[in-house]
């Protein structure tokens, strides 16, 4: 099962609600690549490069993947005037650069949105074919707990943003346990807008246990090597609702 690309409709509307999300991601990043002798980037599910591009002016060379066009036109778009970075929309079930990179990162928690073994697996083995013997992986994801399995019965609110055009945005939301899928959550989404217009999407999320995690990366030559709580690197205890892992192949 694929996930939706209802919630990845606008590069310009996702920037417009998400553009100051990504800080603590941009330095966790700019300090892996102080300490390390890091020069090139893959990211993968990269949306419209919030994180890929500030990250490519350190680099030789920086490349993002993402599997909705919009999302790749606008990081092309902002990205015209960078000679070092490239965007192509790629699936990351079934991508092949044909090249290895020193860092490869998933941000956003993209990890959730494979939903399926069978597509995770494939998506670490696409990954695994671009590191060398001193790749690093790292990504996010959230951990399931009771707090991201809880439903609601009606739309409600979740947040206000300014739209690309300047509107006010109001977004509502309305979670149910996935249909069929086991520790995947459906969310549906809808946005209102000033000017009476309504945009509805929908987002799944597969929530996986860090064993579990671990246990998959090792099946495809892949291992953790740290773990935190979040960006910041706080540490990682029993009650951590999210997880930001590094990976070295095996």
């Amino acid at each position: 099962m694929k996930q939706s690309r209802s919630e990845f409709w606008s590069g310009e509307e996702y920037d417009a609600q998400y553009g100051n999300y990504y800080s603590d991601e941009i330095s966790f990043f700019q300090d892996l690549m102080l300490h390390r002798n890091i020069l090139s980037l893959l990211d993968v599910c990269c949306g419209t490069g919030l994180v890929t591009i500030p990250l490519s002016k350190k680099l030789s060379h920086a490349v993002g993947i993402d599997f909705s066009r919009s999302m790749v036109d606008f990081a092309k778009s902002k990205s015209s005037n960078t000679s070092n970075v490239t965007f192509y929309e790629k699936d990351a079930v079934s991508f092949d650069l044909k090249s290895v990179f020193d860092l490869i990162i998933m941000t956003g928690n993209a990890f959730q949105a494979f939903l399926s073994d069978t597509d995770l697996s494939s998506m670490l083995e696409n990954v695994k074919k671009h590191m060398h013997g001193n790749s690093f992986f790292v990504f996010d994801c959230r951990l399931p707990c009771p707090k991201y399995f809880e439903t609601t019965h009606n739309y409600e609110y979740w947040s206000s943003y300014t739209s690309y055009s300047g509107e006010n945005v109001d977004v509502y939301g309305l979670d149910s346990r996935h249909p069929t899928l086991s520790n995947t959550m459906l969310h549906r989404v809808r946005r209102e807008y000033e000017n009476g217009m309504q945009y509805q999407s929908y987002i799944e999320l597969k929530y996986r246990s860090i064993d579990e995690i671990g246990d998959r990366l090792e099946q495809h030559g892949l291992q953790l090597v740290e773990r935190y709580a979040d960006w910041k690197k706080t540490t990682l205890t029993e009650s951590s609702t999210s997880f930001v892992g590094v990976v070295r192949p095996l």
